[in-house]
């Protein structure tokens, strides 16, 4: 099993409510993402609450392999997620591990 970690930090200029709002719609195409990807096991968005830490979201992902991950990218339903997060954070980071 691999696991595919994506981490953002929201822009500056969005609102609480915006972030709030985006949080949502990106945790419901998250979860539409279950069920209807080869090789997706799970996929989970995260809110960190602790204003201390760098980054405020995260996409923990399950997939069977390093393959899976890469078909994955271009599923459109992956692509309709990346659609709704583009424009609306700055920083992001990245980690595939076993």
């Amino acid at each position: 099993m691999i696991r595919h970690i994506v981490m953002w930090k929201y822009k500056a200029e969005l609102s609480v409510e915006e972030r709030n709002e985006l949080f949502e719609k990106l945790r419901e195409s998250a979860d539409g993402m279950n069920g209807k990807i080869k090789g997706l096991i799970s996929a989970k968005l995260i809110k960190n609450v602790n204003p201390a830490e760098k980054y405020d979201l995260c996409l923990y992902c399950e997939f069977e392999t390093l393959e899976d991950i890469n078909a994955y990218q271009d599923a459109p339903i992956h692509l309709a997620f990346k659609d709704i997060i583009t424009g609306n954070v700055f920083e992001r980071a990245c980690i595939d591990a076993m």
